[in-house]
C-alpha cells in the first residue's frame, strides 16, 4: 500500500479487490471528467460567442438540460440497483462517446445552433447518468466511505483540472472545433476503462417514484442543491464573467480551472485527515462555507493572479464538503437502496447544477458590478450553511456516530 497525494491507495494490481475497484471507478470518472469539462466549461462562450446566443439564453439552455439531467439520474441509480452498475455505467458512457463522436463528425451538428443545442442536452444527461452508480460502485467498494470517495475525488478532479485546461489551450490556439475531438478521445478511454470494472451486489429491486421516508437523505440532498448552484457559477457565470469584466482569454480561463483541478489532487489527501478528526457533520458545514466565500471573493480580483487565490480558497472548502456530504448518503443508506439514494442525491446536485447557470445570467443580465454579481450568485451557499446546521443542530450525535462508523 502506499500514499496517492495523503491519500492510503492500493494500485490496480493489488490483491484487494474492493479497493481496486475504487481506483477503476476513479479512472473511469476521471476521464469522464476529462471529456465533459473540457466541453461543459466552456459551452456558455461557444453558445454565446460561435452561435451568436444571449449570455440568458446560454442559462436556459444549460438549465434545461441540467434539470432533465437531474430526474434521468434517480432512474439511472434505481436501473443501476436492477440490472447492476457496472452495466449501468457502461450503459451511459457508450451513449455519451456516440454524442461526442457526432459533434466531431457532424459540421452541421456543431454550427447548427438547434442541432447543437439538442445533442448538448444530450450529452449532459447521458454524462450525468452515469454518476449514481459510480457512486454506489465507490460505496459498495469501499469499507471506509470516506477515504473511497476521497479517492474518487481526486481521480474526478484530474479530469476537471486538466480537461479545462486543455480545452482553453486548444480554443486559444486551435478553435473550438478541438474540444469535439479531445471529448471523443477521452469518452472513448473512459468506456475501455469502464469495462475493468467489477460488479458490486445489487438488490434487483425495482424503485417507482422520487418517494422516500429517509429524512436525513433528503436533508443532505437540500443542503447540496444549494451548494452546487455556487459550483455551476464556473460555467455561465465565471467564464463570462472573467472573459468580458476582467478581459481574460481562453489560455488564461484554463488556467483557473487547471488550478482548480490540481489544487484537489494535491490537497484532498491532507483534508482527508482533518476529515477524519473532525468528523463529516463539521467537515460539510466549514466546507460549504470556504467554498462558498471563495467564490465570493472574484469579485475582488482584479487579475488572473487574484482569481488564481480565490480559487485555491474554494478548492480547500471542496476538499472539505464535498466527499463528506457523499459518504453522509452513503451511511444512511441502506446497501439495497444504495444506488437510489445516490441517484436522489446526486439529482438534487443536478437541479442546483442546473439552476445556478440560470442565476448567474440573469446576475450577470441585470447587473456589471462585481459584488452585486457575485452575491447574488454565492448567496445559495451561505444558505446552505446555515440549512445544514440548523436542520442537523439536533443530531449531531447520528453524524459523529456516522464519522466512527464509516469515515
Amino acid at each position: 500500500m502506499f500514499e496517492l497525494f495523503g491519500i492510503p491507495f492500493l494500485p490496480l494490481t493489488c490483491s484487494r479487490k474492493k479497493l481496486r475497484n475504487v481506483g477503476v471507478a476513479s479512472a473511469v470518472s476521471g476521464m469522464r471528467g476529462l471529456a465533459f469539462s473540457s466541453l461543459w466549461i466552456f459551452s456558455a462562450l461557444y453558445l454565446r460567442s460561435y452561435l451568436g446566443l444571449s449570455v440568458v439564453t446560454d442559462a436556459v439552455i444549460i438549465t434545461s438540460g441540467t434539470a432533465i439531467g437531474a430526474i434521468v439520474q434517480k432512474f439511472a441509480g434505481s436501473l443501476g440497483d436492477h440490472f447492476g452498475h457496472k452495466r449501468t455505467v457502461i450503459l451511459a458512457v457508450f451513449v455519451s462517446t456516440l454524442l461526442y463522436l457526432l459533434l466531431f463528425i457532424s459540421s452541421p451538428v456543431r454550427q447548427y445552433s438547434p442541432y447543437f443545442i439538442v445533442t448538448f442536452m444530450a450529452l449532459t444527461i447521458s454524462n450525468s447518468s452515469q454518476m449514481p452508480s459510480i457512486y454506489a460502485l465507490v460505496s459498495e467498494s469501499s469499507e471506509i466511505k470516506t477515504k473511497g470517495f476521497s479517492i474518487l475525488r481526486v481521480g474526478n478532479n484530474i479530469g476537471w483540472g486538466i480537461g479545462p485546461a486543455i480545452g482553453g489551450f486548444a480554443i486559444y490556439y486551435s478553435g473550438f472545433f478541438y474540444l469535439f475531438v479531445f471529448g471523443f478521445i477521452s469518452s472513448a478511454v473512459s468506456l475501455v476503462i469502464a469495462l475493468f470494472l467489477k460488479e458490486v451486489k445489487f438488490s434487483r429491486a425495482i424503485h417507482k417514484g422520487f418517494r422516500t421516508d429517509n429524512r436525513l437523505l433528503i436533508a443532505l440532498s437540500v443542503s447540496a442543491l444549494l451548494l452546487f448552484m455556487v459550483q455551476s457559477q464556473e460555467t455561465v457565470t465565471l467564464t463570462n464573467y472573467a472573459n468580458i469584466l476582467r478581459g481574460l482569454n481562453y489560455f488564461e480561463l484554463g488556467l483557473i480551472y487547471l488550478v482548480n483541478g490540481i489544487g484537489v489532487v494535491v490537497t484532498q489527501g491532507p483534508i482527508y485527515k482533518v476529515v477524519k478528526r473532525i468528523g463529516n457533520y463539521a467537515s460539510f458545514s466549514v466546507g460549504t462555507l470556504i467554498y462558498t466565500a471563495g467564490f465570493f471573493s472574484y469579485a475582488f480580483d482584479n487579475s488572473l493572479t487574484g482569481m488564481l487565490i480565490s480559487t485555491l480558497i474554494l478548492t480547500i472548502g471542496e476538499d472539505l464538503a464535498f466527499p463528506s456530504g457523499s459518504a453522509m448518503v452513503s451511511l444512511v443508506s441502506k446497501p439495497e437502496n444504495i444506488g437510489r439514494n445516490m441517484g436522489i442525491f446526486n439529482g438534487f446536485i443536478s437541479i442546483g447544477r442546473a439552476l445556478g447557470p440560470l442565476l448567474g445570467g440573469v446576475a450577470l443580465f441585470i447587473t456589471t458590478v462585481p459584488v452585486l454579481i457575485w452575491g447574488i450568485t454565492t448567496s445559495t451557499g451561505f444558505a446552505s450553511m446555515i440549512f445544514f446546521i440548523f436542520v442537523f443542530r439536533n443530531v449531531s450525535r447520528i453524524q459523529e456516530n456516522m464519522k466512527r462508523e464509516g469515515s
